[in-house]
């Protein structure tokens, strides 16, 4: 895993992220993380698991059309050229 992209990803969502109720839970978790001793894998990865669920709940407008059950028919040859 790439952690500055990671890092960089999560930024940017920040950035773009008006909802201050969403804003608020991510201090909190930002907050938790760092008064933890030493987290397990599992419970490191529940964390970011549960940060980005928060994050993809508030991802898009209510206008915007729901994508969730597309599916690729035919993979691109060129993609990654």
């Amino acid at each position: 895993m790439d952690i500055q992209a990671l890092k960089l990803e999560l930024v940017q969502q920040l950035v773009n992220t008006n909802d201050a109720g969403v804003l608020t839970k991510v201090k909190r978790l930002l907050e938790l993380l760092r008064t933890r001793t030493s987290p397990s894998a599992e419970e490191h990865d529940e964390d970011l698991i549960a940060a980005a669920s928060v994050f993809g709940a508030s991802a898009y407008a209510d206008d915007e059309p729901d994508i969730s059950g597309l599916v690729l028919k035919e993979p691109n040859p060129n993609y990654g050229k």
